[in-house]
């Protein structure tokens, strides 16, 4: 038997129903919370689109990751440039402070343009939220509010958006697009690992005296800041796949399910 919504996969006894079906679309909208209880959403979400906030987002996420990158070569160039003066070669001063007004060049573009992504992130992030409730009322575990403020609140932070983030997703799902949340746990967890590689190795390099430990320094944050690109990289692919999923959700919505066999519609009276 074919399941009732798709018509192509195998329904899985005794459901109607696929297991792809099931877990994704939620027909009974509580599936992908793992028993957690959902919150009454307000009922005044409005559809909106998310494509401008997310190009912004995409655009400046770019340009960020672009910006680590050129400064993790300047940092290895930063390293090898102590190593010269380790070995005597008293000339690599000047190409230092060469490239140390480059670095600060960068750290000033840097800068305002990672906080301008962080306020359009946290706009687009807050409107497909609010979309999600419109595809979903009963598929969230935590208020709306939580989309801006889950970022900011100590310990929290650290689960509470990938959660809504996966609410977010599970609702978006489309017949077109019913992909899993392989790219949502990838952007999450190089998220994670970049904060801690970017705290860490900055921690290292200030407190660095000798030499040797400032030229390794140099190569922790150049490393750091090579993987925040590779971060940026599929932060971006996420941005993209969330907001062509929503977009996707409204120009393909499901298709009213199919009657279960044996069952009769209700007499008219």
């Amino acid at each position: 038997m074919l399941c009732l919504r798709c018509r192509t996969n195998g329904a899985v006894l005794p459901s109607p129903h696929c297991t792809l079906c099931a877990d994704a679309h939620r027909l009974d909208g509580r599936t992908h919370l793992d028993g957690r209880r959902p919150v009454p959403v307000s009922g005044d979400a409005v559809l909106r689109s998310p494509a401008g906030f997310g190009w912004a987002v995409v655009t400046l996420f770019a340009l960020v990751g672009l910006a680590d990158l050129a400064g993790a070569v300047l940092d290895l160039r930063m390293a090898g440039l102590v190593d010269s003066v380790t070995g005597g070669d008293w000339a690599a001063e000047e190409r230092w402070a060469e490239t140390e007004d480059v670095s600060v060049w960068l750290a000033t573009f840097w800068g305002p343009a990672y906080l301008a992504s962080i306020v359009l992130f946290l706009l687009w992030f807050r409107r497909t939220r609010v979309n999600a409730e419109v595809f979903d009322p009963y598929g969230h575990t935590k208020a709306r509010g939580w989309a801006i403020g889950a970022w900011f609140v100590p310990v929290v932070s650290l689960w509470f958006p990938r959660r809504i983030a996966s609410e977010t997703w599970h609702a978006s799902v489309s017949p077109v697009d019913r992909r899993g949340t392989l790219l949502l746990n990838l952007w999450w967890g190089t998220f994670l690992l970049d904060t801690v590689l970017s705290n860490g190795s900055t921690r290292v390099l200030n407190r660095a005296e000798e030499l040797e430990a400032i030229a390794r320094g140099y190569r922790m944050v150049a490393f750091s800041e090579a993987f925040s690109f590779v971060h940026a990289v599929i932060a971006v692919l996420f941005v993209l796949a969330l907001t062509r999923r929503q977009n996707a959700r409204v120009h393909h919505p499901w298709p009213p399910a199919a009657p279960v066999p044996g069952s009769h519609a209700p007499e008219k009276v």
